[in-house]
């Protein structure tokens, strides 16, 4: 992979190449940008931090599945946000603009039929 040129911290990839630090499939975030083809990145459980080459790693897609508290799902161009994610399940709000909630707990198979990830 080429190095990224909207890079911000935060931004997810999965390791593709093992190297001492990372290993394959793991899913790191970056922790700067330095401008370099080598910046650090997070573990994924953020318990330290390495450097890594861009041809090491590759974008990691969200898909509906992977969404985490606080990301805007939608359905019929009505957003919700969720707001708690337990292992097969995950809690929406009313609306997007809201923390209530009228009982709508959704599986993954749901929300994959139901809803799109709405992008960053």
């Amino acid at each position: 992979m080429k190095r990224p040129t909207n890079l911000k911290k935060g931004d997810q990839f999965r390791v593709i190449g093992e190297d001492n630090d990372f290993k394959a499939r793991e899913i790191i975030s970056l922790l700067r940008d330095d401008g370099t083809n080598s910046p650090f990145f997070w573990k994924e459980d953020r318990s330290d931090y390495y450097y890594i080459n861009f041809p090491n790693i590759e974008p990691l897609i969200k898909t509906i599945r992977d969404a985490q508290v606080g990301d805007v799902v939608t359905n019929n161009d009505i957003e919700y946000r969720v707001l708690e994610r337990w292992q097969n399940t995950v809690l929406l709000s009313y609306d997007n603009n809201s923390k209530k909630t009228l009982s709508n707990i959704y599986t993954f198979d749901q929300l994959e039929e139901y809803f799109t990830l709405k992008a960053e």
